[in-house]
């Protein structure tokens, strides 16, 4: 029968390496691109591996019942790490047919599209619902078919039937059906590399 062995730290020549925890629904869209839910303190040392340059978060910095809602350790960790922290609040689906809602849609993509901005991790609370529409549009970029892109909301999200309902909105489908990366203009010159 085994024993149990202790090794005292001292005895050991090389350090015993940190274990790192990527955020929840941590994924590699595209060379660069980063998508998670909210990271937390269990996550930075995972994160700063990545050295990432700029945090988009998906909802609204401000909650108006309570003030600040961007997790304060959060908050913390990008400015000592000086990340620069972006906010585009597209978490109503709906909005994205307003002025107001593709203008926000507008400066993101502006961002994301200019690889002197990578590495970049785009999130929302739970790496589901409003990442997965983003990352959706960086795949029509890539012209993916429809199923596919849906397909793979699927998996980060569920379906939006499903039973969370966290999945893209009949909404957010449509907008990504009709979205059409032809037309939207961005610097040329600092085109990412995944970008035909």
């Amino acid at each position: 029968m085994p024993s149990a062995i202790y090794v005292d730290q001292n005895d050991i020549d090389t350090p015993i390496p940190l274990v790192v925890v990527p955020p929840i629904n941590f994924s590699l869209v595209v060379p660069g691109i980063y998508r998670s839910g909210h990271p937390n303190k269990k996550n930075f040392n995972f994160l700063k591996r990545l050295n990432l340059k700029n945090v988009i978060y998906l909802e609204s910095l401000k909650d108006e019942n309570e003030g600040e809602s961007y997790r304060i350790d959060s908050l913390n960790f990008i400015n000592e790490n000086r990340i620069n922290l972006f906010e585009f609040n597209l978490s109503k689906e709906n909005n994205l047919f307003t002025l107001q809602g593709k203008q926000n849609l507008n400066d993101l993509l502006i961002i994301i599209l200019n690889k002197q901005n990578y590495p970049i991790l785009i999130h929302d609370d739970t790496g589901k619902n409003t990442s997965s529409l983003i990352c959706s549009l960086i795949r029509k970029f890539q012209n993916w078919s429809l199923t596919s892109i849906f397909q793979e909301s699927d998996l980060f999200a569920g379906p939006a039937g499903g039973s969370e309902g966290l999945g893209l909105g009949e909404a957010g489908m449509e907008f990504i059906a009709s979205f059409d990366p032809k037309m939207f203009k961005y610097d040329k010159q600092y085109k990412p590399d995944w970008l035909d």
